[in-house]
Formats: structure tokens, C-alpha cells, sequence
């Protein structure tokens, strides 16, 4: 089969295309045709090795030190149907079609790939395809929708709290956005110019272009703001945040860390850094909602072949996306 192998740490010249060998599923496993996968940010940043300061070294020694070892292929989400199934698996058959994760094993950058047919969260999660979706669209949502439910979650987001996502029109931003609408809450969306039309048809019930208009500036104040950018002005937009509101963080670092636990021990503020557990139980969620057409997958037109994932990974560090980058993994995906 072909894969796409991740064979150095750094630029994505790292990533080839290769002949491997194809996997045989175990007595508990599924064995899957991928049909469609997905390029996210983490997949960006675990090739670099550019990850926060907790994680970057332990990383390196469980992926390998000098290049990538353990995990050979990378690729985070997937759809595709079911080949061959363990003699113990009751739970898929041949020929269903499926989306999930690949937890820290990866993987989905290939043809195939052999998945516990009941995971646990460090080997990610599975369920039967929403028959709403083309393969593309099922592969985008497990990732980013699990982060967006468990910001939406912990917030525990009411009908009329107000709630902001900064940098909404990416993977976790336009889930989030569609979560907190149907929760009930008035969503304002912050994103750049190009994404807002589409944040609006999401739910949005505001959308604010960050370069025309700095929402710490215009006297609003929220009970929950998602940030999914962090970077510089992570203080300044703190302050938009109402007593006793919850501020979700996705992408911080050292400086972001410290700031916000001063924050949550100094005020009636809370700054909340934690990432999702990725349960079939919240995948079936997600899928339930898709299914009662209240939870869609943004896909970027940039669309990208299996061969072309060095190309896709370009494509997501310059930040131009809208949604979700999908590969087709042979056919048409449909």
C-alpha cells in the first residue's frame, strides 16, 4: 500500500510517499481502507517537533531522538470503510463505513490501517460513518470537534451567556461556534474578513474582522471566550472576559500557562489550558448531532490527494485555511 512516512523532524520535504507494507488486522482489531484523512495544526506541529515545553522532550523520546522511529506514519483523523475484521470484533462488520481518531499511534496518512475495534482513549476513537457526510467531511470532525465540545462543556454554556471565539473560522473555531449556538448562547466570532460569511451561516450571531476592529475595544464582554490563536494579546483580550466567566485556551505557551493560573488564583476569573479525551462516547455526541443537522464540517476548496500532504502542510502553516484541510485517499471520497 501507499503511505505518506514521515522520515525527519523539521520542513515537510520530511514527509515522502512510499510503498509499505499493508497492515493485518489482530483478533481485536478492524482492519480500514482510509478514504479521506485530514491535515490539522497538531499534525503540523508534532512533524516539527514544535510543541509546548512539557511535551516537546518527552515527544522526541518516545517518537525518537534523532528522526521519527515509533510512529513512521502521521495523520490524526480518518473515514473509510471497513476490510477485514479480528475473529472477536462484534462491533463493525465488513463493508461498514467508519470515522474516528488514531490516538498517539497516527497513522492515518496511509491507504490502511488497523484500529482496536473498541479503544481506549490513547488509542483514539470509532464509530459508524454519519450517513449525512461524504468521507471527507466525517475524517474533520473528530479532532477539532472533541476539543470545541470540551471547551463548550466545561464551560457549561447556558441559552443567553454570551460567547466569543478568537480565531473562529479554523477546524476547533467553526465547530465551536456551531456548539455554542446550539447550546443556546449569542456567539460572536472573530476571525478575518474572508471567513465571516461563512461563521454567519455557522450561527454567529456577530462577526468581528480582527484587523478592522479590536473587540477589547468596543466595551463588550463575555461570559465565555474561546481562544484558539493564543499568540500576543492574550492579556489584553483576558479583559473582555466577565466576572466569573471561562477563558479556554487551545494553543498556549509558557507565558500563557503562568498568566492564567495567576489569573484563576487572583480573581474571579478562570483561565481553563486543557485538551479533550477522545471517547467514543463524545464521538457518537458529535455524530448525533450531525445527524439532527445541527453540526457541520467545514472544508477548505483547497483540496489535496494523498501524494500531495507535503503540499497540504504548506498550505496549513501560512494560516489561510477556512475549516478543515481534507485528503483524498483514493476514489473520488464521495
Amino acid at each position: 500500500m501507499q503511505a505518506i512516512v514521515w522520515t525527519k523532524y523539521g520542513s515537510p520535504d520530511g514527509l515522502q510517499l512510499k510503498e509499505v507494507e499493508k497492515p493485518v488486522p489482530k483478533e481485536d482489531e478492524i482492519l480500514v481502507r482510509i478514504r479521506a484523512t485530514t491535515v490539522t495544526a497538531g499534525d503540523c506541529e508534532m512533524r516539527r517537533l514544535q510543541l509546548p515545553l512539557m511535551l516537546s522532550f518527552p515527544m522526541r523520546l518516545y517518537a525518537g531522538l534523532i528522526r521519527p522511529t515509533r510512529i513512521p506514519i502521521l495523520g490524526q483523523e480518518l473515514a473509510g470503510d471497513v476490510t477485514a475484521v479480528g475473529q472477536h470484533v462484534t462491533s463493525f462488520k465488513t463493508g461498514d463505513p467508519v470515522f474516528g481518531t488514531t490516538g498517539f499511534r497516527f497513522g492515518a496518512y496511509a491507504e490502511y490501517i488497523c484500529l482496536k475495534a473498541s479503544p481506549n482513549e490513547t488509542q483514539g476513537s470509532l464509530a459508524h460513518k454519519p450517513a449525512t457526510m461524504s468521507y471527507e467531511e466525517a475524517a474533520a470532525v473528530p479532532t477539532a470537534g472533541f476539543e470545541a465540545l470540551h471547551f463548550v462543556r466545561q464551560a457549561a454554556v447556558q441559552p443567553g451567556q454570551k460567547v466569543l471565539v478568537f480565531g473562529a473560522g479554523g477546524s476547533i473555531g467553526t465547530f465551536a461556534v456551531q456548539l455554542a449556538h446550539a447550546f443556546g448562547a449569542a456567539v460572536t466570532a472573530v476571525d478575518s474578513a474572508p471567513k465571516l460569511a461563512m461563521l454567519r451561516s455557522l450561527g454567529a450571531d456577530q462577526v468581528i474582522d480582527y484587523a478592522q476592529q479590536d473587540f477589547t475595544r468596543n466595551g463588550e464582554t463575555y461570559d465565555v471566550i474561546i481562544d484558539v490563536v493564543g499568540k500576543q494579546g492574550f492579556a489584553r483580550r483576558l479583559k473582555s472576559l466577565n466576572p466569573n466567566g471561562r477563558y479556554f485556551l487551545a494553543n498556549a505557551g509558557l507565558s500563557h500557562l503562568l498568566r492564567g493560573r495567576w489569573t484563576s488564583m487572583t480573581s474571579s476569573k478562570k483561565v481553563v489550558i486543557s485538551s479533550s479525551s477522545q471517547t467514543q462516547e463524545d464521538l457518537l455526541f458529535l455524530k448525533d448531532l450531525i445527524e439532527a443537522g445541527k453540526l457541520k464540517s467545514v472544508i477548505d476548496d483547497r483540496r489535496f490527494a494523498l501524494a500531495q500532504i507535503p503540499e497540504a502542510h504548506r498550505y496549513a502553516e501560512t494560516g489561510r485555511k477556512i475549516g478543515n484541510i481534507a485528503i483524498t485517499v483514493g476514489g473520488d471520497g464521495g
